[in-house]
């Protein structure tokens, strides 16, 4: 029996090695999954930099999508007659669809060749046709920042 100041020492829990070494290869075999998924699956490639160019008078949000695909990505708001990069942009292969919308009017979309793009330098100008249709629908323009 221990005193106060010296407690009796609870009994040692002995691991027997083999749990170490099912631990261990456990850990080998999904590292080595992994890196199987990693080389089979190829990640998406991506677009270092996407210019929006909003000569318009609206402030606009656009989206961008594969064509065919029915999901895309946010590229975000563009202020009127303002130019705006997004970084790193996932690949959305050979035919890019933008989506231009005013509030929760949408205001057409523009689909660009990727070579297009390339050769563009990955800018994209909004075409006048966004502002007609917004203007034919009775929309305000954006206040000026």
């Amino acid at each position: 029996m221990g005193s106060v100041l010296n407690p009796p020492r609870p009994p040692s829990v002995r691991v027997p090695p083999r749990v170490f070494g099912i631990a261990a290869a456990v850990v080998v075999v999904a590292g080595g999954l992994f890196l199987v998924r990693q080389h089979l699956v190829p990640s998406r490639s991506r677009v270092d930099r996407v210019t929006i160019v909003n000569p318009t008078p609206y402030d606009l949000e656009i989206d961008v999508a594969g064509a065919g695909h029915a999901t895309g990505l946010t590229l975000g708001a563009v202020g009127r007659d303002q130019t705006k990069a997004i970084e790193d942009v996932l690949d959305q292969g050979q035919q890019w669809v933008f989506t231009f919308r005013h509030g929760h009017d949408e205001a057409g979309t523009l689909t660009v060749a990727k070579d297009q793009l390339a050769r563009d330098h990955w800018q994209v100008t909004v075409p006048a046709s966004v502002a007609n249709l917004l203007a034919a629908a009775g929309a305000s323009p954006s206040p000026r920042p």
